[in-house]
């Protein structure tokens, strides 16, 4: 009689999750529309003494899908402390880059993606020229996506290496690990 019970208890939640998990598997192929915030939690020490650890603002939007992958473009507003010199640094750039999602659970995407483009940085350092840079990122993060809802957010951990690619010394670049927060819309 557990037994059952138990079997008929499942084929229940079976039934009632099927149309969630294929609407997580919807949602891996859809355009989305982000705003993430990023903090730099491991930074690199500067020669001078200091960690260069700046916050960002990640304006981001898909524009192609390709089943479970996109290609999107991110923009990246950067802003630093230094406890030296000027007193603050600031990045300008935009991003290109492909994004995987694969549906884990009804609401659940964990996600990974590579992106790369150009960059303005006005901090001047002994590792690394002020001007124009490229930013390099890695990614792996989770997005919750409420079921009936257009709305989610995101939680991310992402490595990030600015350097300038030799075009101007001192080029030996600058490395940072992000924790990024985030909402997510889904178009």
């Amino acid at each position: 009689m557990y037994l059952l019970r138990l079997s008929c208890t499942a084929l229940l939640l079976l039934a009632l999750a099927a149309p969630t998990a294929a609407q997580s598997r919807e949602l891996a192929r859809s355009h989305y529309s982000e705003l993430n915030l990023g903090y730099s939690i491991i930074q690199e020490q500067m020669r001078e003494g200091y960690a260069y650890q700046p916050a960002t603002l990640l304006p981001t939007t898909s524009l192609w899908l390709m089943g479970r992958f996109s290609v999107y473009a991110e923009g990246q507003i950067v802003y630093a402390d230094i406890p030296t010199g000027t007193g603050e640094a600031f990045e300008f750039g935009l991003n290109m880059g492909f994004r995987y999602q694969q549906p884990i659970g009804p609401m659940a995407l964990l996600t990974a993606a590579v992106g790369s483009g150009p960059h303005y940085i006005t901090l001047q350092t002994e590792s690394q020229a002020q001007g124009f840079i490229f930013s390099d990122n890695f990614e792996l993060g989770l997005s919750v996506l409420p079921p009936g809802s257009t709305y989610g957010f995101n939680l991310r951990a992402r490595f990030r290496h600015i350097s300038n690619a030799g075009f101007k010394y001192p080029n030996l670049g600058i490395d940072n690990l992000f924790l990024i927060l985030g909402i997510r819309r889904e178009l």
